[in-house]
């Protein structure tokens, strides 16, 4: 693949320069809106920039890898999309040392602007881009190995019911509909509500920094790296992105009607009060199997079935934070 971005303000005495991937899914509309207002902000604050459209699944990844092995210096990538697209350039950009990372939201979720950005507002991304260099921080992220395949995840793994609830949303005809309507996380509310009547809940074994765990009847494991999950779900309050460690929480053996209260209650973290069925621990690495045809999703993406190893990787990722 070669490089063909579109040049912006190339004329410009302006010293940043930055390189935006968005999203090229015609039927995004969300997306297309979003960005016009990014292209307005960026010519008003005179930033260089070159921009790149992703095609297909997959491509982010690969636009990020060719920038960063194009230009060895300082370099920013600005994606303009949801958790996914930023899943797909953080597994492209985080073996390069010269990559920095930012975000304008324009998904459903949006987790990674909220729980480790800080900020989702496209006029206070583009002023901050100006002065990236005095808001570059550098953050632990996460790597999994599932069967022979390496890669990196942000926000969150998870196995079960929300990585089910990932795959039904990833899939829906509908997602486009919340989004044109800026109601994003609600689709994930929709989907959680009609798992519920499917999905079954699974025995579960897992090896955290050596100790071994058996559950049954487990809902969902989670990993997580930042406090959010699922569009605003605030699954693990305490995790950070500058700890060093994973923030684990699981659920088993509750009944239905309970878990769907416990969930009204994870917008605020209240159902880690709920400790006879929540479990919440941290760790450094994790092994997590069951023998059933479990889902794993990481940073909302499905990635894989019933067997997957993570672990920290302390101050891999430069991004630019509030």
């Amino acid at each position: 693949m070669m490089l063909d971005p579109v040049m912006r303000n190339r004329d410009q005495a302006n010293h940043q320069f930055v390189h935006i991937i968005k999203n090229g899914n015609p039927a995004s509309v969300n997306s297309r809106k979003i960005w016009k207002e990014t292209e307005k902000r960026l010519q008003e604050k005179e930033i260089q920039y070159a921009v790149y459209s992703t095609e297909y699944a997959g491509h982010a990844k690969e636009i990020a890898k060719e920038i960063l092995n194009k230009y060895r210096t300082r370099t920013v990538l600005l994606i303009v999309g949801g958790d996914g697209m930023i899943h797909e350039v953080i597994n492209g950009a985080a073996s390069y040392s010269h990559a920095v990372i930012a975000c304008i939201a324009a998904g459903s979720g949006n987790d990674y602007a909220r729980g480790v950005q800080k900020i989702r507002n496209v006029s206070e991304i583009t002023h901050l881009l100006n002065e990236s260099e005095h808001h570059t921080d550098v953050i632990d992220i996460g790597e999994m190995q599932y069967k022979h395949q390496k890669m990196f995840f942000v926000n969150s793994l998870g196995l079960g019911f929300d990585a089910s609830i990932c795959k039904a949303v990833n899939g829906s005809k509908r997602k486009k509909h919340f989004q044109k309507w800026k109601l994003g996380k609600f689709i994930y509310l929709y989907y959680l509500f009609r798992q519920l009547f499917i999905f079954r809940p699974f025995p579960l074994q897992i090896e955290a920094d050596g100790k071994k765990k058996t559950y049954n009847k487990v809902w969902f494991i989670v990993v997580a790296n930042q406090p959010y999950f699922g569009g605003g779900l605030k699954i693990a309050p305490a995790a950070s992105v500058h700890d060093g460690k994973l923030h684990v929480i699981v659920v088993s053996n509750i009944p239905s009607f309970l878990f769907l209260l416990m969930f009204a209650t994870v917008f605020w973290g209240g159902h880690l009060k709920m400790s006879k069925y929540v479990e919440q621990f941290m760790c450094s690495r994790i092994h997590m199997a069951t023998e059933e045809d479990v889902p794993i999703q990481a940073d909302g993406e499905i990635v894989g079935y019933s067997e997957v190893d993570a672990k920290v990787v302390p101050e891999k990722l430069k991004v630019i934070s509030k």
